[in-house]
């Protein structure tokens, strides 16, 4: 299932503008992920059996892998696919998830405005700087981690107004997804898929 298939709570042109999102961020992982595969596959095949190779594919593909790492990790905060402990958030009353939700996401916010921040003062450092065999300024480097940064902000807020301005229930003041949320919505697409055959 695709992260974009999981059914959205917001309301006709935002769930349509983060379905659109999505499925663009998704096809640009995809297409990096099969640009790194062949370049780092065709420069081994080429080095050991013709002994040559791609010059630019050990720089052209840690730029890619850097840049799917940033994406990977926004399409991950808008699927609440991070690495979090709820323990506690569980146990506490409805004013307390919100309380926790609230404080976790100003602390994530100023953490991922200092992460672009960052990446746009290393970006700005840079740009002069070229890379020695692409000859691609160091600043598209350093614009993953800008960019990433600016869209993990954009993914805390929307996940901070979709579980505190529009919970539908408890469980979406957990902003974490486990494993039994993952097998629930697998079963989901499957019954429906075999209800379309």
């Amino acid at each position: 299932m695709w992260a974009s298939e999981a059914p959205s709570r917001r309301p006709g042109g935002w769930a349509r503008l983060g379905r659109v999102g999505r499925r663009v961020v998704e096809a640009v992982l995809v297409a990096g992920l099969a640009v790194m595969a062949v370049l780092v596959f065709g420069n081994v095949v080429l080095r050991y059996a013709f002994n040559s190779g791609i010059t630019l594919s050990e720089e052209l593909s840690r730029l890619i892998f850097v840049w799917l790492v940033f994406l990977g990790a926004i399409l991950a905060a808008l699927e609440h696919a991070h690495i979090g402990v709820d323990l506690v958030v569980r146990r506490l009353p409805k004013a307390g998830k919100k309380a926790c939700v609230a404080l976790g996401g100003i602390l994530m916010l100023i953490v991922c405005l200092m992460l672009a921040w960052g990446g746009w003062k290393q970006m700005r450092v840079n740009f002069d700087n070229l890379m020695p065999v692409a000859g691609l300024p160091y600043a598209v480097l350093y614009a993953a981690v800008f960019v990433g940064g600016l869209g993990l902000a954009l993914a805390v807020v929307a996940n901070l107004v979709l579980a505190l301005v529009r919970p539908q229930s408890d469980d979406d003041l957990i902003l974490v997804r486990g494993s039994e949320e993952e097998a629930r919505d697998d079963a989901a697409v499957r019954s429906g898929s075999e209800r379309g055959r």
